[in-house]
């Protein structure tokens, strides 16, 4: 991730810190049942899949409730701390990656079963899963988020801009449901991204431009400004 002047993301000021991480926590215990809850869904699966017994499918469904519970309260809970806009299908397209793991995970699983691998490759398969899964799911954000708003700046696409460099915002219509956002640095070219209407909703934006940015900065465009 780099900044406007084309170096790395210069530090925030430490209040910026301070605030986002009381706000990030509760959005970690929630990522850590849905983590731990797909850990343990992998693992009772596996068990399922070499050697079915009901107690181990029992596991498997709950832990994998955990897990889809968790991670829709982690997606509730971040929009405290952040606010973004994707490409459009990033969540059909991610879900897509994550069957295709666990696809390929399962039927690995099943060909260390039929050859009788020893135990300790089982586990390393089990863990390899769990970090390709993690892996894949922050390069997928990296590369479908277009606009992201949070307590230390704005990102249009890979570029970040502090909220100390950054003069106001704006949003304006630029075809059948497309809307064009974009940051004004100091001392800088503007940036610009354009999202689809489906992708945005304007009242989160708003709130997340109350909820997020310094006093002085602005939301202009076609409706009246907000701050």
């Amino acid at each position: 991730m780099r900044n406007i002047d084309g170096g790395f993301l210069a530090a925030p000021d430490q209040a910026s810190l301070d605030r986002r991480e009381r706000d990030v926590r509760k959005g970690k215990l929630a990522l850590m049942l849905t983590v731990a809850g797909g850990f343990v869904a992998l693992i009772a699966g596996y068990n399922v899949l070499m050697e079915f017994s009901p107690v181990s499918l029992a596991v498997t469904l709950i832990a994998l409730a955990a897990a889809v519970g968790g991670g829709v309260l982690t997606k509730h809970l971040m929009r405290n701390v952040r606010f973004r806009v994707h490409k459009p299908n990033a969540g059909l397209i991610g879900a897509a990656k994550l069957t295709g793991l666990l696809v390929a995970f399962f039927a690995i699983a099943a060909l260390l079963g039929s050859i009788e691998a020893p135990g300790a490759l089982r586990v390393v398969l089990i863990a390899v899963g769990c970090g390709t899964i993690a892996y894949v799911r922050s390069l997928h954000d990296q590369q479908w988020v277009l606009f992201e708003l949070d307590a230390v700046g704005v990102r249009i696409e890979r570029t970040v801009v502090p909220w100390r460099d950054v003069t106001r915002l704006t949003t304006d219509p630029v075809g059948p449901g497309m809307t064009r956002l974009g940051a004004i640095p100091v001392n800088a070219a503007p940036l610009y991204v354009a999202v689809q209407d489906s992708e945005l909703d304007p009242r989160l934006l708003a709130e997340a431009v109350g909820r997020f940015a310094p006093q002085g900065i602005f939301l202009t465009g076609a409706q009246n400004p907000v701050n």
